[in-house]
């Protein structure tokens, strides 16, 4: 039987994003519009702006050819200089939460509120904990039984600006806990080093670095945000999966041509296929695994990271 985290749906298509950015509502250099124009010049499908404890409403901007996921980033200040942060996506609207409201907690005082976590979660939300390197966290810091559907393992902006942005071993060591949870990939770009009217694409460029590919049933918010509860999406900063699944005791990956594919699981890795253009790989399995996972690197350097596929 075969089992994977992409959807089926011969009708499905495939959608690359960016999950997390910001514009001059809160600490970008780009509006909106700017942020759309300049994402969809550069091939991707959608994008949502999450600005800093503000909901900026671009429900306006999605079209048939670019679609615009609703959120904002709630931004938590702690006292060892730690900050947290995560992110909150929709589709359309939430419950409670109105265009241009200030999503400000009551008290600044270090962690999120797990509470306001749980209960946007409940009313629909997707929710990311963010960049977990740049913000000095540790995963002990994480309790098992935590309100996220995902951790953000590559933030562009942080990791291209100060070396602070993978997040891979983070999310690594929390599913050898057992914590069931999805990756993410985003630019969390704030432009201050590419004005719109400067060179977008220079070396100190913050955008169209990380990204989001998901393979949903259409285009809608609601579709994109489904495929994002479910798994059915991979993070990369270059390569792409084109497939990933377990069948008869096999795992199988198809990629973009590649210089290393590793499968893991939930121990260290273990399983690997080299070549100057590897785009497939097929291994058997050992059949004690309880998750199985890819990651592919291309000769540049970049990774595309599948979700794991969960066994037992």
């Amino acid at each position: 039987m075969k089992k994977t985290i992409f959807l089926q749906d011969e009708n499905a298509v495939w959608l690359k994003g960016n999950i997390h950015s910001h514009t001059v509502f809160s600490d970008g250099s780009w509006t909106p519009e700017q942020m759309k124009d300049q994402y969809k010049k550069h091939g991707y499908d959608f994008l949502a702006v999450t600005d800093h404890d503000t909901y900026t409403d671009t429900r306006s901007l999605t079209d048939d050819t670019f679609t615009m996921i609703q959120g904002f980033e709630l931004w938590g200040n702690a006292s060892n200089d730690k900050d947290i942060h995560v992110n909150f996506l929709w589709a359309d609207e939430v419950e409670g939460i109105a265009p241009g409201q200030k999503m400000t907690l009551p008290e600044r005082t270090g962690k999120v509120s797990l509470g306001l976590c749980y209960e946007l979660r409940e009313k629909g939300c997707y929710v990311m904990l963010n960049h977990p390197h740049w913000s000095l966290l540790t995963s002990p810091e994480i309790e098992n039984e935590n309100p996220y559907h995902a951790v953000e393992i590559m933030n562009y902006a942080t990791e291209w600006l100060e070396n602070m942005g993978d997040g891979s071993v983070f999310w690594t060591e929390m599913l050898l806990r057992g914590c069931r949870l999805w990756n993410g990939g985003s630019d969390d770009n704030h432009n201050g080093h590419c004005p719109i009217d400067g060179d977008v694409d220079s070396m100190y460029c913050d955008s169209f670095g990380g990204f989001t590919v998901v393979k949903a049933a259409d285009r809608s918010p609601r579709a994109i945000i489904e495929a994002m509860k479910a798994g059915s999406f991979y993070t990369s900063t270059g390569p792409s999966i084109y497939d990933f699944y377990v069948e008869d005791g096999y795992v199988h990956v198809k990629c973009s041509p590649c210089i290393r594919i590793y499968i893991n699981g939930e121990t260290r890795q273990y399983q690997r296929k080299m070549g100057r253009h590897v785009t497939e790989f097929v291994t058997k399995l050992k059949g004690t695994e309880k998750l199985i996972r890819a990651e592919c690197m291309d000769a540049a350097g970049r990774s595309a990271y599948s979700n794991p596929i969960f066994l037992d």
